[in-house]
């Protein structure tokens, strides 16, 4: 497993990511639900590392990921989610060195765990709702 010794921007459990979970090695292109227009790395902060004490319904693993959508449609649904009102969608282009991400929940929702060396915020674009 090469990814074991890739350092991620979170220290995660043992077996995280899955080995299921893409390594991230062509371009591509998700949406995450940010709290500001410009977004700052605080946008950018897993469940686990926003609360360290909740529950998430959610296993240890993807709960120190970041949520994102591969369709933008889905992001536009969820701000209708009273927990997510009043955010914004930020379009992050993954390229290699992103980190690894893999499908969890509904087809579009998919956790990503990015690597500590990848500019987050260079390659994120915020968008007109």
């Amino acid at each position: 497993m090469v990814w074991e010794f890739m350092k991620f921007r979170e220290l995660l459990p043992e077996g995280c990511p899955p080995d299921d979970a893409d390594e991230v090695f062509a371009e591509r292109d998700v949406f995450r639900l940010v709290r500001t227009h410009s977004p700052t790395i605080d946008d950018f902060r897993s469940h686990r590392a926003e609360k360290p004490d909740g529950k998430f319904g959610v296993s240890e693993c993807q709960a120190r990921g970041l949520s994102v959508h591969v369709d933008r449609r889905d992001s536009e649904r969820a701000l209708k989610l009273p927990a997510l009102r009043g955010r914004f969608i930020c379009l992050v282009h993954l390229r290699a060195g992103a980190g690894r991400i893999q499908q969890t929940g509904r087809p579009s929702h998919h956790t990503w765990w990015p690597l500590a060396e990848f500019n987050i915020l260079a390659n994120c674009e915020p968008e007109a709702v």
